[in-house]
């Protein structure tokens, strides 16, 4: 054994030999199981030779400025390092740093619209008396349901915990068991998903007025601006519609539902008898209050009409 290592060999002997012979103040034989129910020896016992430390990051790039129900996964990296600290850590930590310690991660706090997970759920780092220059890495998975209420910032909570680690016989704590956690915050984005029941099919007499009811339910997360445009009707009839409704959401206990009435006129004469002609409409959706939220979002509806005798 070289000279360095028996000294820190006599060191880490003298830190433990300290600490008993400072919470067992008597071995005799009647005084026995008093001192094993010290509270200054449960305290050594308990709480440690040296604290362990958990350190905790990540990527703050990573996370989107939104995340959109249904179509968004946020994949963020997560980074922890484990090291010592109190008396004698500097001595002791060099007799551990050829076994790795087991850190459990786990996701707190979580609202039953948001699916998160981390992957490994344990990692094994090297024990050092500061911060690793290679921290161990996980990742932590966001997506969120069509439930989530739009335009809400939510914190979901990382935690990591390490537990004590015992000396021989098991019975004085080395290193004491340790926890940390780290918030991670997202915002909510805006999911359009809209369900239109309507008649696709309809007979007219000349000169006639119908009205076709669009009956409209919503699967989005906000509450949301539609508008109605006629593209192109056929000539001489007449075609007019709702120029916009609002419907509610069920993420946030608003009705979901709402009824849009497109009205036509078939035109006066005979020589417009079985002619057919077809409708269509564009709806657009966006986000009420966040114009710039669902712009892109249309669909488009068709309407066959035939005019009869």
């Amino acid at each position: 054994m070289s000279t360095s290592l028996y000294k820190k060999g006599m060191i880490l002997t003298i830190i433990v030999l300290f600490i008993v012979a400072g919470v067992v103040p008597s071995i005799s034989g009647r005084h026995v199981q008093k001192d094993l129910d010290s509270p200054k020896l449960h305290q050594c016992l308990n709480t440690g030779i040296i604290q362990g430390n958990i350190e905790l990051a990540y990527d703050i790039e990573d996370i989107p400025s939104t995340i959109r129900p249904e179509s968004d996964i946020a994949r963020v990296g997560l980074y922890i390092n484990y090291f010592a600290s109190g008396l004698g850590a500097k001595y002791i930590v060099p007799f551990l740093q050829f076994r790795t310690f087991p850190i459990f991660l786990s996701i707190e706090g979580t609202p039953e619209w948001c699916v998160v997970s981390v992957s490994p759920g344990v990692v094994y780092p090297h024990l050092d008396y500061r911060t690793a220059e290679t921290p161990e890495h996980a990742i932590v998975t966001i997506s969120l349901t069509q439930n989530a209420p739009a335009f809400q910032t939510h914190s979901i909570t990382v935690n990591a915990k390490a537990n004590s680690f015992k000396g021989p016989f098991r019975v004085i704590n080395i290193i004491a068991s340790t926890e940390n956690m780290i918030p991670i915050e997202i915002k909510t984005g805006y999911y359009s998903n809209f369900q239109y029941e309507h008649q696709t099919y309809a007979e007219m007499l000349p000169d006639e007025v119908k009205s076709i009811p669009i009956n409209i339910t919503s699967y989005s997360n906000a509450r949301t601006r539609l508008t109605f445009e006629i593209i192109d009707p056929p000539e001489d009839w007449g075609a007019s519609i709702n120029p916009e409704i609002f419907i509610g959401t069920a993420a946030l206990g608003d009705d979901p539902t709402g009824i849009a009435t497109l009205t036509i006129q078939s035109p006066r004469g005979d020589e417009y008898l079985d002619e057919v002609e077809q409708f269509n409409v564009r709806v657009s959706t966006m986000a009420a209050g966040h114009p710039e939220h669902g712009i892109d979002n249309t669909t488009l509806l068709q309407f066959t009409v035939r005019c009869r005798g």
